[in-house]
């Protein structure tokens, strides 16, 4: 049973019975009762009028008082008793409707001659969640639900939710495999769609990135001093949060203990080799490292060539110098984002120590 909170009238004409608001205010004070906590409406489906009238209403609005909030509220659970039954308004609201009760068939042919597309899959979504959450989302109390999310994984999925689960469940999972020979088409739907409701309801974020990185972003293009100081006050006043910073930023100077041998020559193929010798030829005193690091992994010809270029350079200026190592780490790190090449973690302290 669907029942509707709003439509494309409830907007313009109906009155809950808070004399000081109109009927549209109300109506916008429960859609921002309901956005302010996570929820959602199909605001979409009011008409473009209802829409301009809404946003009107919420910028002119301003507070509510506790006791008007309340109120509203009252009046609308008073007007929602008296309301009965509401039934989908357009033949494809109704199959969306009923469409988990009819026939499969049914529901197919009935798309056809109503020119519908299909739903996407519920399992579209659940194959592409990573397998840290996939594995909460299979439930250990039902094996053969399991059992069924582990068969519509791919073979490498599948293995790593094997893997991270005690030898004993890993076990009784693949033994309820059996159980899905006779699941049907409208079963293995519901069971799509049953998990997908049971995820608990993330509430939209601003920014897709966490904190510490777009710090780290804004940083790896700082000049070394300026970002060092920044590092080292985060630090005063927030340790962890320095150290999640730190380990999300990439430098020159991380070339030599992130990024792989085998990728070196990737990264010279991006640049061109007056810009890597300009980096190189300021960066040999303080960065000695990271530069061997590069020569050590190209051709010896292209090296010795390079070698040559390096001790034959004037005197490169600091900011000159550092726009330079800029663009080398820009490059490797557009290649990392492109999946061409990969950029290892920061060394722990127990790593360096070994070294040492």
């Amino acid at each position: 049973m669907q029942t509707k909170l709003l439509n494309s009238d409830d907007l313009g004409q109906p009155d809950f019975g808070v004399p000081a608001l109109a009927g549209p205010q109300k109506a916008a004070i429960i859609v921002q009762m309901i956005l302010s906590e996570g929820g959602s409406l199909p605001l979409t489906s009011l008409s473009s009028t209802g829409q301009a009238r809404l946003m009107k209403d919420f910028v002119e609005i301003g507070r509510v008082d506790k006791a008007t909030m309340e109120s509203v509220v009252a009046d609308l659970e008073r007007d929602m008793s008296m309301l009965g039954l509401s039934f989908p308004r357009s033949v494809a609201d109704a199959l969306e409707t009923l469409e988990a009760h009819l026939n499969p068939d049914v529901v197919d042919d009935l798309r056809g001659k109503l020119g519908l597309a299909a739903p996407p899959s519920p399992w579209l979504q659940i194959t592409e969640m990573p397998v840290s959450k996939l594995i909460e989302l299979i439930p250990a109390e039902d094996t053969k639900v399991a059992a069924i999310v582990l068969s519509k994984l791919d073979p490498e999925q599948a293995s790593e939710v094997l893997d991270r689960m005690p030898p004993e469940e890993a076990t009784e999972l693949a033994f309820a495999m059996q159980s899905t020979k006779k699941v049907s088409p409208e079963m293995l739907n519901k069971v799509g769609q049953s998990l997908l409701h049971a995820l608990p309801k993330e509430k939209p974020k601003a920014f897709s990135d966490a904190p510490e990185l777009r710090v780290a972003n804004m940083l790896n293009s700082a000049s070394p001093d300026r970002r060092d100081e920044l590092l080292e006050q985060l630090a005063e006043k927030d340790p962890e949060f320095a150290a999640n910073v730190r380990s999300n930023i990439f430098t020159f100077g991380d070339i030599a203990t992130r990024i792989k041998d085998v990728d070196v020559l990737k990264i010279t193929r991006d640049l061109s080799q007056e810009e890597l010798v300009l980096a190189m030829a300021y960066a040999m005193e303080t960065e000695k490292e990271a530069c061997e690091f590069i020569l050590s992994n190209i051709s010896s010809r292209m090296a010795d060539a390079m070698r040559e270029e390096i001790a034959d350079s004037d005197e490169i200026g600091k900011k000159q110098g550092e726009d330079a190592m800029g663009k080398v780490t820009t490059a490797v790190r557009a290649l990392a984002d492109l999946g061409e090449i990969s950029i290892m973690p920061p060394p722990s302290d127990d790593d360096k120590a070994g070294d040492d």
